[in-house]
């Protein structure tokens, strides 16, 4: 073990030079190494990335944590005296929107980005560059194939074993582009699998043992018992020959046949029941501890008995957009804007209105709502749904009954022949609002293509 030891110390003091400094592991880089080295397992599992993708709930949890971020869509902003603008002029608007590398569709790699982050706790790309220095292609990096570095200046390489190529690259912090996970010590972002590898262990330990007993048929441990006065075996030799022999004829396409006993040996089992040892239970409880180290809602990953229920799921999808998905979708944003773009007036944005995609009544709820404020027009809406503009449908509406505080008349004074009665002054108002309503019943109805009834029936359902 002391040479084990000095072994791994050797491997996690190893220095090499670039630029003129030398650099070591990213402070808790070697210290995790070794411990994943000396203790690789948890219940008795080895607990590795491509272990931890065996089970169905992480499965789940990363793809679809990954399939959500990669579907909405990315976008580039300039910071205009008046507020923001789409910048579609932006050298990296490209990159980030439509097509970071030559092989890969943008949700293809955002996905195994977001994979990696989610697995090992840090996402690698190298950045292609032009003689400008704007990133033209971003091309991903397997996490395994990175060791990050950290110079004494308190700057970051990073050396990549290049499949391609079967070398190892040594990459400035200038050329790669980093995604964190939480972090220790500011560099390294932690791998979950490694922080929660106890929890994955009894998951894989389950897992295991069913298929085990399930690959047996579902029978318990057997065991032979010689009775007084029966013949013994010779040898060790002659035991194992007997039992193998029984192995070979009760296993295998031989399962179910009839058996043999040798006279003298009784036929014996170890009780083992799943049931008693609560296997089930156990299962279940797995599969809610990784959807809470993720921040899944458990309902998504199909496990419903009591986690959600019809009333309850919006609020579920609701809590997932804002508690699991918007925190990644920010450190996206925050990471594109300290690595790729140039011009600190540029901003990233992902916008988060594809969750609705798929949920028609909300989003239309929402576009009447957008429109009868006015923060939205008709060929704003008809916009983000694919649709192409319509004449005058640039113009902003609000209801006709509002008016600023600034605006508001005082009240006249009593007596003399200009004041109106307080029913001539509330038919008015009717009236006003009644005109009102049919004009955004015939807005609803323009935009949806529908009658005037069933716009003014869903205007009612809003309501």
């Amino acid at each position: 073990m002391a040479l084990f030891d000095r072994i791994v110390r050797g491997v996690g003091s190893f220095r090499a030079d670039s630029g003129g400094n030398s650099g070591s592991p990213a402070f808790g880089q070697d210290q995790r190494w070794g411990e994943f080295i000396r203790a690789p397992y948890a219940a008795g599992m080895r607990i590795t990335p491509e272990s931890v993708k065996s089970i169905a709930c992480a499965q789940a949890c990363v793809s679809i944590i990954s399939r959500n971020i990669a579907q909405m869509p990315r976008k580039v902003f300039a910071d205009t005296p008046r507020g923001k603008r789409l910048a579609t002029e932006c050298p990296e608007y490209k990159l980030l929107a439509t097509r970071p590398n030559d092989r890969q569709t943008a949700f293809e790699f955002f996905q195994m980005q977001q994979g990696h982050f989610e697995i090992s706790g840090n996402a690698y790309s190298e950045k292609k560059m032009d003689r400008r220095g704007v990133t033209q292609q971003l091309l991903p990096m397997h996490p395994a194939r990175v060791t990050p570095e950290v110079l004494q200046n308190g700057r970051m390489r990073y050396r990549y074993n290049d499949p391609l190529t079967s070398q190892t690259r040594v990459l400035v912090q200038e050329e790669v582009f980093h995604l964190r996970n939480w972090s220790d010590d500011g560099y390294v972002g932690q791998s979950t699998i490694h922080m929660a590898r106890g929890v994955f262990g009894v998951a894989l330990a389950a897992q295991d043992f069913s298929a085990r007993y399930f690959q047996n048929d579902g029978r318990p441990g057997l065991y032979f018992q010689s009775e007084q006065g029966a013949p013994k075996f010779k040898t060790d030799e002659d035991k194992e020959e007997f039992r193998e022999n029984w192995r070979k004829a009760q296993t295998g396409g031989n399962r179910h046949k009839v058996a043999f006993v040798p006279h003298g040996l009784v036929l014996k089992t170890i009780e083992n029941d799943p049931s008693k040892s609560q296997l089930l239970e156990a299962r279940k409880f797995s599969r809610i501890e990784i959807c809470s180290i993720f921040g899944v809602p458990p309902h998504l990953v199909g496990e419903t008995e009591k986690a959600a229920t019809y009333a309850s799921v919006e609020q579920f999808n609701i809590m997932f957009a804002t508690q699991c998905l918007l925190p990644r979708v920010v450190v996206w944003e925050q990471a594109f804007q300290r690595d790729i773009l140039q011009d600190d007036t540029y901003s990233a944005k992902f916008s988060m209105a594809a969750l609705l995609r798929g949920d028609n009544a909300s989003r239309t709820a929402a576009y009447a709502v957008s429109i009868q404020n006015g923060w939205m027009s008709q060929n704003d809406v008809r916009l983000l749904e694919d649709l192409n503009p319509i004449e005058d449908g640039d113009t902003y509406w609000r209801p006709l009954a509002w008016a600023p505080l600034g605006q508001l008349s005082a009240p006249a004074p009593t007596g003399g022949s200009s004041n109106k009665s307080a029913e001539q002054q509330q038919l008015e108002n009717d009236q006003t609002n009644k005109s009102a309503v049919e004009h955004n019943v015939q807005v609803l109805a323009a935009m949806f293509g529908k009658s005037p009834e069933e716009a003014a029936k869903a205007l009612l359902e809003m309501r």
